[in-house]
């Protein structure tokens, strides 16, 4: 059959989408049976409900995008006929406005230059099709227009198939325009839509991801003009094609399956990826190539099975190519080593599941699926694909439940309902079964499934949004993440003893306490108690409360759920994950629930449990009526699928399934009341699940893709033993600052898995261990905590060592890893002896911050206090503004002023000492701010001094208090007694203490200044909060600098309170991270922030929701400078023509923020380009003009100038500086 003939940008996409060489060769010249039109293929392919939606998503989000644009006046729509270069052109320029964006663009791309560069490489010419871009960016300069190809896509992260069309499209309209007047930006972008959701949202120009072309071209141009020629001339039978799982939705797809079953193809068997499918035929190809093949086989599987018989052959491999071969080996299911003793040839299930067409067990002990449970609670989620946002995703639900032993209780049997009614209902049904529980002396083992990880990952970012944006009564949030968040009662168990004894110690020792805050502290400890009774008997039952807390009970309660748990079911059962690891199915590719149930269940069975397909249940939700029905029918086939798996792999060997299921549990750390900090409580425990998430489901599956260290040889280091490794597999990196600290975050085990299921050898050492008993802990451990690793499981204290990269090298063809190891593991290192390396959970802060969050709230509730950390997320401008008279803002401002003036001055008399004391125009508004202000946020990029404005404004804030004994009582706010200067940093805070040392030598420097004040303040930097000692009350100003972390524990040791804190590099901290430091805030304090807007954010493992209220999941600076989405006439990519005002409060919700503009880092070029991003243009310092640049850059040309003349040594000098080393003769 014909082809097209020509390829479009979608076609070039859609190459990159399916990573598949026949899909672009068919589209280009068609496919192998001519009586198929191509037409009527791909309209089969793509008609189908579930495609559409995602289809119907993108258009949707393209209507949007368009129709906001035009009501900003912003939208140029041209004609939709294919438009020559000067229509285009002409279209432009009619159009007077400044900045706009032209919609409806198609053109035929210029084939002749295309087909010159082909004829230059000696390749035949490819031809395309019409070219649409969504958008061109037009923006109007002076000299001429500046164009952008814009693109928009409904997908939650930018692809390499949109940069494809992107830069297609860039590239065809550079030879269309005439390069006179029209410039290309050299960048393209992805305009997405809003993370909320667009249907609540309106686009926001932060959406638009930009890349630069020059990044893009050289991958693309040697796609475009010698890969896909060469594809495209390719003899059919040559060109790579394999069938999988990203086939779908491809319109060749069904031919595909056909194919690889016929032709015996690798893509015949199930799940094979295209990097495996690569690597097993390599291994073929190895095999072949080291002399030992005799390859008999006609197709792909035959010859891999004639492989796997080999067993000379496969040693010869595994000497020559041992990672291949371990790679290959877990493809197919094969253990990763055969005990020597052992005569029979390795057989792969996944392979004689293709070549038989029969179902095969894979003998792999399985540890997260039960092999028994007394209630199965089956959830089907009915996910949207055209919903706009991700929250939104989940528009229909259906929960089942099946006992299979008999009950005395009532659990609903199904309970339907939409997105909203999602969290009720399983609230309900874990109440029903918890209520179950009490009633019964042996509660019923419970497990809930869903079959695919989609629907996990829905209902998980369910939970996060739920919980984060309060639209559920809490409790139905407690009660559902503290039964179905993997690792939740972990946390509860190990943190909130330790919370809950600190926190309400302190608590009642100091101040007189009301019945009602014994009250409140007894709900909290445990919300079903009663707290009636006496004063004094409430007060006892919390101080007899608060001893157990302190006692080792709690503690090895902990430790015991946490052995019991680790390494054992989640919470939630991805049924598809199960079959994958326990059965190889006969089903080429890939399969969904449908196709698994017809393959696994009897006819008689099957017909009872009738699977509806995902297109059937959508398209029953996209014609207006309830999928109720079918959600449920689904539940039955789930529950049906489960069952036959356990049958069978059970039947097989009944040492497969190790766990059964437990009863059913629901505790969650929940102890926060105030609205804001409960979110902050719960975002941090969130991280932590995540992370122990990730790190459980590695290891339960034996840590498939850690690195492979080979032992060669111990070495005395300075301190310890080191232990030097040869790399076999897998990546390590460290960075350089990690050699000077020892962690020991890795976990170092033998790789010695065997194919003796029967044995505790195959089971994970890994999986056992306990990250949390840890993670906050310093190793090597001392007396008072050695006893947190006894509590591991005894397992991993004999078969496991914690292991501190200290170095990483390469020699020769190898990369060789040193390594100290710490702990009591009973294996001795042997030379050629394999292990493998896998990170483990470290973070000393966790119970800190949760700590803080706790101690602020119960401080908040019980204290009635004014909680500055609270204020300032609740309403900055109001904590900005409290406390604070006109009369005392207007002294303060005087006063800094008067302190400018003095330094202008005497830098005017030419006191050397007096220039870094004197601050530009923004860095002296910022220190007005600072001096008149409770709250100041100081933001600009690298380079504006930002450090150097917050030094000089403590100095002068020290200097106004101390030589004005009257301003510390007749103003509002307090005098800076104590200061804390913190960053996440040391590099940040060893740069503030530098600027301090500095501008106090300035002052000195200076006679005629009065320099005793400087004799009262004391500058000390913090670097072990534990032993630092406590403030000697000997100076009237203190000024301590660390980290939060050890600012932290200083403050808590001395019980020391602070008069204003200092956050530099605020970008950077988290919210909820503050909070260690600002804990410590008295009332009416000052606080300054200072960042770059702009500058990395802290680094999160879970996405949270987008709150109304500001971003208080990410950075404090980010909080702070948190407004309303602005409209188009409030940021432009083109300067504003008049200055914004100096404040630029109206940039802000709260008045407080002052951006610098001074640059001293950069010269006018880059300040220019830097600048684009802020929204304040910069005013370099840097004042070398682009004349001595180009002069300099003269010298490198300057050929053989006398030897007499004089400037040869200066053009010397110049040049070995500048351009390295050269010498003029």
């Amino acid at each position: 059959m014909n082809g097209k003939g020509s390829l479009s940008a979608t076609n070039l996409a859609g190459y990159h989408h399916y990573n598949c060489d026949l899909f672009i060769y068919n589209t280009y010249n068609g496919v192998e049976d001519p009586r198929i039109p191509l037409r009527r293929l791909v309209y089969e392919s793509t008609s189908t409900t579930l495609d559409g939606a995602q289809f119907k998503r993108g258009l949707d989000w393209e209507a949007h995008l368009l129709s906001w644009l035009d009501e900003e006046n912003l939208l140029l729509t041209v004609p939709s006929y294919p438009l020559k270069g000067e229509d285009l052109v002409e279209n432009i320029l009619a159009d007077e406005r400044n900045h706009f964006f032209v919609a409806g663009i198609s053109f035929v791309p210029p084939q002749e230059h295309f087909d010159e560069i082909y004829r230059k490489a000696g390749l035949e010419p490819v031809k395309f099709g019409l070219a649409k871009p969504d958008l061109v960016e037009i923006t109007r300069l002076e000299d001429g227009v500046t164009w952008k190809v814009i693109d928009a896509k409904a997908s939650r992260a930018v692809k390499t198939s949109h940069h494809v069309q992107i830069y297609f499209y860039t590239l065809c309209l550079n030879y269309l325009l005439p390069h006179s007047f029209f410039r290309a930006s050299n960048a393209a972008a992805v305009w997405l839509p809003p993370e909320d959701g667009f249907d609540t949202n309106p686009p926001s120009f932060d959406d638009l991801k930009t890349v630069e072309i020059s990044l893009l071209s050289f991958p693309l141009d040697d796609f475009l003009f010698r890969r896909l020629p060469a594809i495209l001339s390719l003899p059919r039978k040559d060109v790579f094609w394999h069938y999988n799982a990203l086939c779908h939705g491809c319109p060749f797809s069904k031919d595909c399956q056909r194919k690889a079953v016929e032709q015996g193809e690798i893509g015949s068997m199930s799940n094979i990826s295209i990097p495996e499918a690569k690597l097993l035929r390599n291994l073929l190809q190895i095999w072949q190539d080291i002399g030992v093949s005799h390859l008999r086989g006609e197709t792909d599987i035959e010859d891999l099975a004639l492989l796997l018989e080999d067993r000379k052959g496969m040693q010869r491999i595994g000497s020559s190519y041992p990672v291949t071969l371990r790679k290959a080996k877990r493809i197919l299911a094969l253990p990763p080593r055969t005990r020597k003793a052992s005569k029979a040839t390795a057989a792969s299930p996944i392979l004689q599941a293709a070549r038989t067409d029969k179902i095969q067990i894979i003998p792999r002990r399985n540890f997260t699926c039960p092999k028994t449970e007394d209630i199965a609670a089956v959830l089907s989620l009915l996910l949207d694909p055209s919903a706009p946002s991700g929250a939104s995703s989940i528009v229909s639900f259906s929960i089942s439940t099946f006992t299979s032993v008999p009950l005395r209780g009532k659990i609903p049997r199904t309970v339907h309902g939409d997105r909203t009614d999602l969290i009720p209902s399983l609230a309900y049904i874990i109440d029903s079964i918890l209520t179950l529980n009490c009633s019964l002396q042996k509660p019923p083992r419970t497990q809930f499934y869903v079959f695919s990880s989609a629907e996990h990952s829905a209902l998980q970012t369910h939970f996060i949004d739920a919980a984060l944006n309060s639209s559920y009564p809490t409790q139905d949030i407690r009660v559902c993440i503290g039964a179905l968040s993997q690792g939740a009662s972990l946390l509860q168990t190990t943190f909130q003893p330790i919370l809950l004894s600190g926190v309400l110690l302190e608590f009642l020792i100091k101040g007189r306490r009301r019945k009602r805050d014994f009250q409140a502290i007894l709900e909290r400890m445990n919300p079903t108690e009663s707290t009636e009774g006496t004063f004094e008997e409430l007060k006892q039952r919390v101080k007899e409360k608060i001893q157990r807390l302190q006692n080792d009970d709690y503690r090895k309660a902990a430790q015991e759920q946490r052995q019991d748990e680790l390494g054992q079911l989640p919470r939630i059962v991805v049924l598809k994950r199960q079959i994958e690891k326990s059965l190889a199915l006969p089903i080429p590719g890939f399969w969904n629930l449908a196709e698994c149930a017809a393959v696994l269940l009897s006819s008689s069975r099957l017909r009872e449990a009738q699977c509806p397909s995902d297109e059937e249940i959508y398209t029953m939700f996209t014609n207006g009526n309830s999928p109720s029905d079918l959600l449920e029918q689904r539940n039955k086939s789930i529950y049906a699928v489960l069952n036959n798996l356990r049958s069978r792999v059970s039947s097989a060997n009944d040492f497969l399934l190790i766990n059964e299921a437990k009863p059913l549990t629901s505790t969650f750390m929940d102890i926060c009341r105030e609205e804001h900090l409960r979110k902050l409580f719960y975002m941090q425990q969130f991280e932590i699940l995540t992370r122990l998430s990730e790190l459980w489901q590695s290891r339960i599956d034996g840590c498939p893709e850690a690195p492979i260290l080979q032992y060669h040889s111990t070495q005395q280091g300075s301190k310890r033993l080191e232990h030097s490794f040869i790399l076999l597999s897998g990546n390590l990196d460290m960075t350089a600052s990690d050699k000077d600290r020892t962690f020991f975050d890795y976990l170092l085990v033998e790789d010695r898995d065997c194919d003796d299921f029967e044995s505790d050898a195959h089971i994970p050492v890994e999986a056992l261990f306990d990250d949390l008993a840890v993670s906050g802990l310093v190793f090597p451990l001392n007396h008072y905590t050695k006893s947190r690793w006894q509590s591991q499981n005894t397992i991993v204290q004999k078969e496991l060592l914690l292991a501190d990269i200290r170095d990483i090298s390469v020699e020769g063809l190898r990369t060789k890893v040193t390594i100290q190891t710490w702990g009591a593991a009973t294996f001795k290192f042997s030379e050629g002896c394999t292990y493998r390396i896998s990170p483990r959970l470290i973070d000393f802060n966790i119970s800190k911050i949760l700590s803080a969050l706790f101690e602020l709230d119960v401080q908040h509730e019980l204290e009635n206090a004014s909680v500055p950390y609270i204020q300032i997320i609740r309403n900055p401008k109001s904590f900005n503004q409290e406390t604070v008279s006109p009369n005392t803002r207007k002294m303060l401002e005087k006063a800094a002023g008067d302190m400018q003036s003095l330094f202008r001055m005497l830098d005017g008399l030419d006191v050397e000492a007096a220039k870094p004391l004197v601050l530009k125009a923004s860095q002296n508004r910022a220190a007005r701010h600072i001096l008149s202000n409770r709250l100041s946020v100081i933001w600009g990029p690298p380079g504006t001094g930002k450090t150097h404005t917050i030094a000089l404004s403590l100095l002068r804030l020290f200097s106004l208090y101390a030589s004005n004994t009257r301003s510390q009582t007749d103003l509002d706010i307090l005098p800076p007694k104590v200061v804390f200067v913190t960053a996440v940093t040391h590099a940040a805070i060893d740069a503030v203490l530098k600027k301090l040392k500095h501008l106090t030598q300035s002052y000195k420097s200076i006679d005629s200044l009065p320099t005793e004040w400087l004799d009262k303040v004391s500058i000390e930097h913090v670097t072990n909060g534990n032993d630092h000692a406590a403030p000697s009350g000997s100076t009237a100003f203190s000024l301590y600098a660390g980290t939060i972390y050890q600012l932290y524990n200083f403050s808590k040791r001395h019980s020391i309170l602070v008069d204003c804190i200092v956050i530099d590099e605020a970008g950077q901290l988290a919210l909820s991270s503050a909070a260690l430091v600002l804990r410590s805030l008295r009332p009416s304090s000052r606080i300054i922030i200072a960042g770059d807007s702009e500058q990395l954010s802290p680094i999160l493992a879970v996405k949270y929701p987008q709150l109304k209220s500001g971003p208080l999941f990410g950075s404090i600076l980010d909080s702070l400078m948190f407004v309303s989405r602005p409209t188009r006439t409030e940021i432009s990519d083109t300067r504003p023509s008049s200055p914004l005002p100096d404040d630029v409060s109206e940039m802000s919700s709260q008045g407080t923020i002052v951006q610098l503009t001074e640059n001293f880092r950069l010269n006018p070029d880059l300040g220019e380009f830097v600048s684009t991003i802020y929204s304040k243009a910069f005013r370099p310092q840097k004042v070398q003009a682009r004349r001595i640049a180009v002069a300099l850059s003269s010298i490198s040309r300057m050929e053989n100038p006398q030897p007499t003349n004089e400037h040869v040594q200066i053009l010397n000098a110049v040049h070995d500086f500048l351009l390295g080393k050269l010498t003029f003769k």
